[in-house]
This record gives structure tokens, sequence and C-alpha cells, in this order.
């Protein structure tokens, strides 16, 4: 198909081409075959779901190796360091030992939240991260020494094709023409990557539920007048947010200044949105916590061709496609 229709191949390093309509059972046609299945009678199809009591049992069984492995894990030396920086607020004088320590704990912060514990019950536990938000980056280095400024370091020209390639979208060029020259380019260029990677349909808890674009727009950055009390703000969001997003203050799409929520906590992202983006991204990594699901091709596209911490043959055909199209712009 890809030979007789060259404009269809698919341009991701590293794969032949072809691999968006089939490859060992996903793509176009292995989706189209998932449809057919699901519409089959259920005493037809070969597998069967295991029941919601087997689930809870095996959830319960889990939680509790964790529980027991976790007690294994403190030892008395990173115990004392940990207590150090949950009870020194950072100071002038004591902002480089706070780092150290927390250098010198990673390896026993990671098997804690590896551990899927809240994000609130983390930032208890490590209440640093909150008032010292620069140990998201420095935890993000950790994990990924190589990866860890290449948004930062892109961005500024991949911003311009992202724009470039979403109007050929009809979709997306409306909302591209709704920003003025004055406003936000960074957020004219996430909006339209988050348009262009729309997913109309999501799971939430084993529920398919429909999502717009516009709402899918409100998982990423929702704006609140400047002088708003920001921690009664985080406080205050609707329940369907569970997922880290921005806070952004100011005029819609000139803002002035972020916060991540992470639970409802607020948590300092600096002026600059991409800055804020950057530390948002970082947060789905450091606490361990899926993406949005009305986001997961935006954030996908995000990991897979700009950080580079997702391998590309991993994500969708319709993301691959996108990045094809970004990287044909010439500026």
């Amino acid at each position: 198909m890809v030979q007789m229709f060259p404009a269809v191949k698919d341009t991701t390093p590293g794969l032949e081409g072809h691999e968006h309509f089939y490859n060992n059972g996903s793509g176009f046609l292995e989706y189209k075959l998932k449809n057919s299945r699901m519409s089959l009678p259920q005493d037809k199809k070969k597998r069967k779901r295991r029941s919601r009591q087997e689930l809870e049992v095996a959830a319960k069984s889990a939680k509790t190796v964790v529980a027991e492995d976790e007690e294994e894990l403190i030892t008395p030396g990173d115990q004392e360091k940990v207590d150090w920086m949950r009870y020194s607020p950072p100071t002038g004088d004591n902002q480089k030992k706070h780092r150290d320590l927390f250098i010198d704990t990673f390896g026993f912060r990671r098997k804690i939240i590896n551990g899927s514990p809240t994000i609130t019950d983390v930032l208890c536990q490590f209440p640093r991260l909150q008032d010292m938000p620069e140990l998201i980056n420095l935890e993000f280095q950790l994990l990924y020494p190589d990866q860890c400024d290449n948004f930062i370091s892109r961005w500024g020209r991949m911003k311009e094709q992202i724009i470039l390639a979403g109007e050929g979208n009809a979709s997306v060029l409306v909302q591209i023409q709704k920003f003025q020259p004055d406003d936000n380019r960074d957020l004219c260029a996430l909006t339209a990557l988050a348009f262009a990677l729309h997913k109309s349909v999501v799971q939430v808890r084993g529920t398919s539920t429909s999502s717009s674009r516009e709402n899918s727009l409100l998982f990423l950055v929702q704006s609140i007048p400047e002088g708003t009390d920001v921690e009664a703000a985080a406080k205050a969001k609707k329940p369907v947010y569970q997922q880290p997003f921005l806070l952004a203050l100011g005029p819609a799409r000139r803002p002035v200044q972020y916060f991540a929520v992470l639970d409802k906590v607020a948590v300092p992202c600096g002026t600059s949105l991409i800055t804020a983006i950057d530390r948002l991204f970082k947060c789905h990594f450091v606490f361990n916590v899926h993406y949005s699901p009305a986001l997961l091709h935006f954030w996908h596209f995000i990991a897979a061709f700009i950080y580079e911490v997702l391998d590309p043959h991993t994500v969708k055909p319709i993301i691959r496609s996108f990045a094809s199209s970004v990287r044909a712009v010439e500026l």
C-alpha cells in the first residue's frame, strides 16, 4: 500500500513505513479487527474477563506486598536524611545541603514512589518538592540525565513547525486564527498540538466517555484572573481533573504566571509557559502518575519526539503521522 501511495508512508526513523496500517498486532487494520471482535456475542469470545471480585483480591494482594517491601526499604541513614529535609525549611544557607541529600536519597525515594502512593502522600513525606520546585527538574534529571533539557532546547524551532503543520487541519486552523500577533505564541503551538492529536473517546475507570477538543485543553491549562487565591483554586478543582495540570494567572492567551496543580496542591512553575510545561511533563515521571486520558496523544508526542523518553515505534500511528508532517515543514 505504501509503495503504491508513498504519501501515506510513515517517515518515523527506524520504521519501514507501513507500521501505522499493521505491525505485530497494532495499527489501523488491527484496530478495525478489534472493533469487529468487540461486536461478537459474549459466548463467541475466546477469552473470559476476570470478575470484579477476582480483580479486587489481586489488587489487595499486590498492595500488601508493596507495603511489606517498603518496610524493608527504610534504612537508618536514609530515614535520617529524609527527616532532616522534611523538617528543615529551605533557606539560603541550607539549600545546597537539601539538594545534596535529595540526590543521596534518590534510590530510596524512587522505591517509595513506585509503590504508587498519592501525590499528596509524596509531598507530605518530601515537602521540598513543593517549596523547592527545582527539585522536580533534578529528580527527572536523575531519571533521564541525557533527555532532561530536550524540551527547552528544541521547542523554539518545533513550535513554528507544529503551527504550520496544524494549519492543514481545518479544526486546528480555526484555533490558530483566534490568536493575535501579541498573544502567547507558545500557547498557540500547544493548542494546535492538542487539537491535532485530539482523542475524542477516552477510557476513564473502564468507561468510555467523549471529550471535545475545547474540553481537552482544560486538562492542560486552566486560566484564572490575576489576584486569585491560587491555593484555594487548587483545592476547589473539579474531581474530573485528577492528573496534573497548569493554572495560568492572567488573560487566557497572555498568562503572566503558572502553577502546577498536583492533587490539590499548587506548585510554582514561574512566568514562562515553556518552563511550566516542562515542569508539568516531568511531574508525571517524578510522581509516577498517568497522563490525562484526554491528552494521551498530546503527551505521547512530546515524550517520543521532543524529550525522547518514549520509543517512537510504540506510539499510535496518528501521532507518528503528525510527527512526520512536523518534520516535513521547512522554516
